[in-house]
């Protein structure tokens, strides 16, 4: 039997079957694709689904970071290499150190700074951690009933939650009688409510003495009318007591007590008192 011209027309059945054969080729590669695809994009959501957690802690002055008991590093700390649970956070530098149970949460950063001080009470600082499934900024202090201000505006008395934050850089600011004033930075996302568990060195334990209220204006009096040209100033406040000095009408003195009928005021270094009725205050 002849061999077919290369020219020469396939049969209709082996036409079919090579058009069946390239479409076959062509289903295979699109199924590979479509199944490559499937493995990356799976990939992506175990890794999301497994992402490691954040840590940065710093410290004034510089100190030792400790997790677990176990020696990491030294401040500024950061790390995004950690597993998502519960640790035991310990700063420390000669007497001066700060411990504290943290949860860091995957795929989220937890913020730690503290000055540190060998008096505890003395000691400031903020943690700020991100909770998810939740809005707002949500400010918490020790000593409690601090005074927040955000950008400047009061706010209202820790702890309190700020519901409503507008996206972005804010600054924070909380204050307390007795305490020293803490402020420092945050960023807030509508994706997480920000939580700041801030703490108030004490100005006692930190050796400052807190200021001292503005002495009161010395209240005084004039001497408007009198008997005669002048007026007896007396030891005690009776027309009995033996006289002291003397004062004349349009005197200026300052007032130190007074009863119902007298006044004691100072006049030439020394205190006396005088009858109210000749006196107005001024």
């Amino acid at each position: 039997m002849p061999f077919p011209s290369p020219n020469a027309k396939r049969p209709a059945s082996l036409a079919k079957r090579g058009e069946l054969t390239t479409k076959a080729k062509k289903l295979f590669l699109v199924s590979c694709f479509l199944f490559i695809v499937s493995i990356v994009l799976s990939g992506c959501r175990l890794s999301g689904s497994n992402s490691l957690a954040a840590l940065q802690i710093t410290s004034t002055p510089e100190a030792a970071v400790f997790l677990d008991g176990k020696h990491i590093s030294k401040t500024p700390f950061r790390s995004d290499q950690l597993k998502e649970k519960e640790y035991l956070v310990k700063i420390s530098t000669g007497e001066a150190s700060y411990v504290a149970k943290v949860s860091l949460k995957s795929g989220t950063l937890t913020v730690i700074n503290r000055d540190l001080n060998n008096n505890f009470m003395a000691q400031s600082g903020e943690t700020l951690l991100l909770e998810s499934d939740a809005k707002g900024l949500f400010v918490t202090s020790t000593p409690p009933e601090a005074e927040l201000v955000v950008d400047g505006k009061y706010i209202a008395k820790t702890p309190y939650l700020i519901e409503e934050i507008d996206d972005g850089d804010h600054t924070v600011g909380l204050s307390k009688v007795g305490y020293i004033k803490r402020e420092f930075a945050i960023k807030t996302s509508g994706d997480y409510r920000l939580q700041a568990d801030v703490f108030l060195a004490s100005e006692v334990a930190k050796g400052i003495s807190p200021s001292p209220p503005p002495a009161p204006t010395p209240q005084k009096l004039e001497i408007t009318k009198i008997p005669q040209s002048f007026l007896r100033v007396r030891r005690d406040p009776s027309t009995t007591s033996p006289e002291i000095g003397r004062v004349k009408t349009g005197d200026q003195l300052e007032i130190v007590q007074e009863t119902r009928d007298w006044v004691q005021v100072k006049f030439e270094d020394k205190q006396g008192w005088i009858q109210t009725q000749y006196t107005k205050k001024i």
